[in-house]
């Protein structure tokens, strides 16, 4: 039998830490910040500026609250009916945690503010949703690949575990995907008899 441990490495780590303590200490040692996604729905017609591409990213050096927004209705069809937009703006991260504790209506607020001074949106949205995800992203601090070494290393001598996620070689979707496939492709040929 084998097991895929496709968690956060920190509750991989309490997991293994019985019986793989080494293994357990580096997978604990990746440090993770909390980011909050404020969701927002508008009509088209709030929106002044025209939605071309995805959304932006915002540089750390402008100092503003969000980190991110994403024009999901843009992005992903049939997220918002026709004549309407929804946008998602990322909150918090690891330059502003400070952000991320913010009561619901302070984080709405600011978001707010943020997509009137960025977007021009001066309208209240027709609704706002806001989800919290503690300690969700991983941060690849220098020395993060050796890291990764180590655990890879580590995990040799227990053939039965692999580990996939955003914590070891990219925080993407695409990433986390081939991450699962890897891990599933290791395991089985660690365990398929020849």
């Amino acid at each position: 039998d084998g097991v895929i441990l496709a968690l956060p490495s920190y509750h991989s780590a309490s997991l293994l830490s019985p019986f793989a303590s080494e293994l357990a200490r580096d997978l604990e040692a990746i440090p993770y910040c909390s980011t909050a996604t404020v969701n927002m729905a508008y009509r088209e017609d709030q929106i002044p500026r025209s939605l071309n591409g995805f959304g932006f990213v915002v540089p750390a050096i402008e100092g503003r609250k969000i980190i991110a927004c994403s024009f999901s209705s843009v992005k992903y069809t049939g997220r918002a009916p026709i004549g309407y937009v929804l946008l998602r703006a990322f909150v918090g991260g690891a330059l502003q945690p400070e952000l991320f504790k913010r009561d619901d209506r302070a984080m709405e607020d600011s978001v707010r503010e943020e997509l009137s001074s960025l977007l021009g949106v001066k309208a209240a949205p027709l609704f706002c949703r806001i989800q919290r995800h503690p300690r969700s992203l991983p941060q690849y601090q220098v020395g993060h690949l050796e890291l990764v070494q180590r655990v890879e290393q580590c995990l040799r001598q227990h053939p039965s575990i692999a580990l996939a996620g955003n914590a070891y070689r990219g925080v993407g979707i695409s990433d986390c995907i081939r991450s699962g496939e890897e891990a599933a492709e290791r395991l089985l040929e660690r365990l398929t008899i020849k």
